[in-house]
């Protein structure tokens, strides 16, 4: 079974390092840096000096997976807010938790997403 693992050869600060990731986190990375306006090498270089004790290619995964909640949690903000808008206070609306199947807290399903 493949594992989609790619090992890929890139210069970090003048240093030559290989990182190995999937081909889902190699995309994320290059999306993230994208919106950020800042090259792959240097959101690489950035990983790097904060990674810890992991290895590289370990810690990109954390900090994708990282940002990605990060971004996760804002998205779910900002429907409670627009779910609640109407709504008194304190008062959460019911009746979009029995629409759309999710438990309330649960966040968007798919469909609603979608939507």
């Amino acid at each position: 079974m493949d594992s989609g693992i790619v090992k890929r050869s890139v210069l970090i600060k003048g240093r030559k390092t290989s990182v190995s990731l999937e081909d889902a986190f190699w995309n994320a990375l290059r999306g993230i840096a994208a919106e950020r306006q800042v090259s792959t090498p240097s959101l690489l270089a950035d990983i790097e000096m904060n990674r810890g004790n992991a290895n590289l290619s370990s810690a990109v995964r954390q900090f994708v997976i990282n940002y990605l909640l990060a971004i996760n949690e804002e998205y779910r903000k900002i429907i409670a807010r627009h779910a609640h808008a109407g709504a008194p206070a304190g008062a959460a609306n019911t009746n979009d938790h029995a629409q759309n199947g999710s438990a309330p807290g649960a966040g968007p399903t798919l469909r609603a997403m979608a939507g």
